[in-house]
Formats: C-alpha cells, structure tokens, sequence
C-alpha cells in the first residue's frame, strides 16, 4: 500500500437494507488506516467503489443481499458473520485493539437527517462508545453465529474504545456472566460511570444472588434483556427470573426463539408456554423469529405473535384473543377479515386445545408480581418466593440465639430481611406469630443505642441503593408517625388509596391532586419507617397496616419517639448522607442531584432535613458530630 492510499469502506447491511447499528469491525479499519495517514472514505452506493487502493466490506447479515459484480475485486477484503458462519478471519490486533472511528458514518448521518430522518433514529452511531470486554460463550448454540470460541475470555478494557463525549455504552459481548472474572468488567464500569447496556443479552441461567445484586446496583441503560430460547430450559430460568426480581423491579425482557427447532404447531405450543411463563413472572417476551418461519404454514401466526409480544402498549392490555379482534376492528374492509384475526381463527380451528389454554391470557392478570410488590420494601417477593421461607428460618434462629442480635439487626436495617414476607402463606412460623416476632424484634432495636445500629449499617455492603422513589418528601412528620398509624389501626377501613387516606389527614389540601399527593408522601414515609405496607395490586396503590405497626401502636408516646428516631436509619437516603458525613463534609444537595429532577430537590431537602433534625435529638455524641459534616447550600 501506497504511503497515502484511498480506504473505501462498504457496510453491506447499510446498503441493501439500512441498519440502526454501526459496524464495529469496519469503524476499528477506518481508525487504524486513518491513524496512518490514509484517506478513508464510507461507500454510499456500489456504483462508487472504482478509484480505491483497499476496499474493505463487511455484512452481519447472511440475507443481506450484496452487488455480486464487486465481490472480484482484486483489491477487495471481505468479512463478517453474513459472509461466515464464523465470522470469518479475525483482525489483526493492532485494528482489533485500535479505538473506533466513530466519525466514519458521519456524512451518511447529515445526508439521512436532511432527507427527513430524526436524529433519533441514529441514536446507536452518535450516542455510545461499542465494543467488547470479553469474547466468546461456552454454550455454541446451533442459532448462534458464534461457534469459533469454546469460552468466555478476557478481551480489552473498556476504556480501550470509550469516547468521553458519549452518553453512553454498548457492550456486544457474547456471555459476559460465563467469564469468570465478570465483576472486573463490572469494576471498570462503575469506575467510568456512564450507563452500560450489553445489546446480546444475558445469560439468566447463569444468574446468581452475586451477580443479580451487582447488575440491579449498576447503572444500566435500558431494559434488562435475557433469553427464554428452550421451553427444556423452563425450571432454571423460571427459579432464576425469581431471584433476579428479589433484587430488581426494572423492566425486563426475554428473547424467546421461535421457529428453530420446527415450525409447526408443537413450537407454537411451546411458544406460547414461554410467554404465560413470563407473563407469570412480570417480564415482557420479544419473538426472535428464526427465518425458517417463512417456510411454516403458520407463517402469519409467528407474525402476529411478534407484533403482539413486541409491542409492549399491546402485551401489557390485551390477550392475543383481544389484540387480534382489536385488528379486525381497525380493518379497512368489513367484509373480509384481516390477517391477524384469519391466522388467530384458522389455528383455533385446527388446534382447539392450544388456542383454549392460551388464547386468553393477559399480562395484567397472570403477573404475579404486579400485585405483591411493595414499596419500600428491598426485594419484589410473592406469598411462595423462597425469601419468605429464608425471613421464617432467620427469624425464629434470631429469636432462638442461633443468629446474632447484631446479625439481625444489620439485615433488617439493609432489607436483607423483611417483616412482611411472615404475613404469607409459605412461611413455617408455627412456634411465633409474626406480631410476636414483630415484639421481639423491637425490644432488640431498643436494647441498642443509634450508634450501635449506625455502625451495623456502616459495616455492611447491602445497603440499599437510592433511586427518586424512595428520598421521602413530607409537609410534618407526624402525619406518617402519628395520624396514618392512628387512621390504621382505628378506622377499620383498610386498605386505603392514597387520596382515600388524605381525607382523614388534617392539613392535606383541598385540591383532588394535592390531596393525593399529600396521602402519597406520607404513606411512602411510613412506608419506609415500616410503619406501613404499600402494594400495588392492577396498579393501584393500595395502604395498609404493617407488621411492625401493630406492636409500636402499643408504645407509649415517649417510646415511639425513640423508636421513630432509630428507624429513620432504615431509610436509604438518610444512611448515605451519614455515612458519607462520616468520612467528611459533604453537601447532600449534590447527592440528590443525582437522582432527582431540578424541580423536586428544593422539596425533598426540606424533608431530609426535618428528618436529619430530629437524628440531631438523639443523645447520640457520635451522630451530632457526624451532622455537623453536612453542609447544605451550594
């Protein structure tokens, strides 16, 4: 090659059929040969190739249809899994490891936005760093395009391709979870500081209590993407999802693959059970349609099943039953049926027993977990997770000696435990009835001073992490510690909506909204004092009493108010800010900015402050002089 040579650079998938994600491959070459002094250029039509020195074309898409005329080029390199099942031979490392060009589709971006496209739609070439940490997966399903690896190994750093002026990062690992070192691609990640989303998914049956706590702490971009390929897979995927939603209420999907194995009415059946599956466990199926469908004579069947499933607005409302007919109402002509209602009606008719199991099916009805989440509470759990079976066993070991006072302690501060989970069918207390546990574990939380109990929070590495919902905002303090208790335990009206509850607040407003949002921010307050239980059956909020309500309403005045202070600790926000004091000055003004929009700081700092001031009553020397480290004001 020339000392200044002309790079044509021909992304395949680009010009047959567009593509919303950039080439990795093709942007590391432009990188390498313009770090050389190379002219390079992105081919916008085959017509343009003549007049190059080295022309470089990749396809990920084996149906990608390419210019046949051009693939004997003598100066023409070709590559990528659309050409290779394997992908093809690997770039030498001084390109593998050279930093992307993410400037290369840049003029193909200005032409596209004045043609009429939206920025938007280019968000993956001008929004995030790409690139792998780890290649390679153990597994080489017979899907996959990745057969060349036979495991998981270290790749690069990520700082290796990472572009500070992005938003964010694309990972394109194959199976980040089967690298054995994962959490130092974790590590760097939290380092960098950026939203991360891994665009292959995630192996959910490789899914541990480790590995679940580190993903739901992290801050990732987007859903939580897995895969639900093999209805054979069912039991480990089904335990796994359970525990990964102790950890994580954040929307989560599964790719579910249809149309690989056969394409007949069995992987139809076997379909449809992956999704009631889902549908069971709160988490949103995407059809991948293996292309063998086209050859199906339920072709329009898989279809439909995708545009239901993939359409989340659909999914969550609506039955495939109901989004079919909800089709043939919208269709233009009355006289004929649309393909969607045709499809739904022609398999009923063959297969009555698949279409009466699962026809009818609704998100809203099945998800188990939209009516047992509760606020406040660490770890979304249903009367037979296997949470509430381990709370049970560690409570009645606390209560017997076998477990630590300060054990205990720790974990009810951090949420490893939960007084709620005893009220369910599948916990074993049979020798304490969960108001007796509730008795018990208040006198313990009495027998030891804020410090102690601070100091137990400070040791652990299982605080909970602060999100916009759970900073508490409030107009006085006794409503959640005094009138919500008093109204719960007296009024015999449980449960109660938000706005239900104001009516019997005093000083809640007289506006519709202001009074649900006052029953709101007190609730929640109470909530998080565990002086209340929020849950949120079909979406609506509903308050009622907690466990622990029960055994504090019977303290004295002089009594709850001890006990008030000691619990303000359990609040996420409030351990930070200590704990942070701890170590210096801090302004917890910057922390909330954070996580909160610029409208709402200026409230929620009026509420930690009340809170933190009545941390400041306590005869506690070590608190005060921590307080004295925090500093608001900018």
């Amino acid at each position: 090659m020339s000392l200044k040579s002309k790079i044509g650079i021909i992304d395949a998938d680009l010009l047959d059929n567009g593509t919303r994600h950039p080439n990795l491959a093709l942007m590391k070459i432009s990188g390498y040969y313009k770090g050389l002094g190379h002219d390079v250029k992105l081919i916008s039509k085959y017509s343009d190739v003549i007049g190059f020195d080295q022309l470089f074309m990749s396809k990920v898409f084996n149906f990608t249809k390419v210019d046949e005329s051009i693939l004997s080029l003598p100066n023409l390199k070709i590559g990528g899994t659309g050409f290779y099942d394997d992908g093809g031979e690997n770039l030498p490392d001084e390109i593998e490891h050279h930093f992307p060009d993410y400037t290369l589709y840049n003029e193909y971006i200005d032409e596209q936005i004045s043609l009429g496209k939206k920025k938007s739609y280019f968000s993956d070439y001008i929004d995030y760093s790409i690139g792998f940490a780890t290649r390679g997966c153990f597994r080489k399903c017979a899907f996959c395009v990745n057969q060349k690896y036979d495991k998981t190994q270290y790749h690069a750093h990520i700082k290796e391709f990472l572009d500070d002026s992005r938003k964010a990062i694309y990972l394109w690992d194959d199976n980040i979870f089967a690298y054995g070192e994962w959490e130092k691609v974790f590590d760097e990640l939290d380092e960098i500081g950026k939203p991360f989303q891994f665009r292959q998914g995630l192996d959910i049956r490789l899914m541990t209590e480790k590995k679940a706590k580190r993903l739901a702490a992290s801050k990732y971009n987007g859903d939580i993407i897995f895969a639900f390929d093999h209805i054979k897979d069912r039991e480990i995927i089904e335990k796994n999802i359970r525990l990964w939603k102790r950890y994580c209420n954040k929307a989560t999907k599964l790719y579910v693959l249809c149309a690989f194995d056969s394409q007949d009415s069995i992987d139809i059946a076997n379909t449809f059970e992956r999704i009631a599956i889902l549908m069971k466990l709160g988490c949103l199926p995407y059809i991948m349609r293996y292309e063998k469908y086209k050859d199906s004579p339920y072709q329009s069947l898989y279809t439909q099943l995708a545009r239901w499933c993939n359409q989340p607005q659909f999914f969550k409302k609506k039955s495939f039953r109901q989004f079919c007919e909800a089709n043939q109402l919208y269709h233009k002509n009355e006289d004929t049926r649309c393909s969607a209602y045709q499809s739904m009606l022609d398999f009923e008719n063959e297969y009555p027993n698949i279409a009466v199991k699962y026809f009818d099916l609704r998100y809203d009805e099945e998800n188990e977990y939209l009516s047992q989440y509760g606020y406040g509470r660490k770890y979304c759990n249903k009367p037979d997770c296997e949470l509430c079976e381990q709370n049970d066993s560690t409570w009645m070991n606390a209560i017997n000696g076998a477990i630590s006072e300060s054990n205990i302690i720790q974990s009810y501060y951090t949420k490893e435990i939960d007084l709620q989970c005893l009220k369910y069918k599948s916990a074993k207390c049979v020798e304490k009835t969960p108001e007796e546990i509730a008795s018990w574990l208040i006198a313990v939380i009495s027998r030891h001073s804020i410090d102690d109990i601070f100091s137990l929070i400070t040791s652990s590495n299982s605080r909970e992490n602060i999100d916009a919902s759970n900073i508490p905002q409030l107009s006085k303090l006794d409503a959640a510690t005094e009138e919500i208790p008093k109204i719960l335990m007296e009024s015999g009206l449980e449960p109660f909506s938000f706005k239900g509850l104001a009516y019997y607040l005093d000083g809640s407003g007289s506006g519709e909204f202001a009074k649900m949002k006052y029953g709101e921010n007190h609730a929640k307050l109470a909530t998080l004092l565990d002086l209340a239980s929020i849950t949120f059956p079909r979406n609506s909020a509903e308050v009622g009493k907690s466990i622990l309500l029960k055994e504090y309403y019977k303290l004295n005045k002089n009594n709850r108010n001890n006990l008030i202070c000691k619990l303000i600790l359990r609040i996420p926000i409030i351990q930070t800010i200590l704990c942070e004091a701890s170590l210096g000055k801090i302004n917890p003004e910057i922390l909330l900015e954070t996580v909160l929009s610029h409208t709402t700081q200026e409230r929620r700092s009026s509420s930690l402050k009340t809170l933190l001031k009545v941390l400041r009553q306590s005869d506690s020397t070590e608190i005060n002089s921590i307080l004295d480290n925090v500093e608001w004001g900018k």
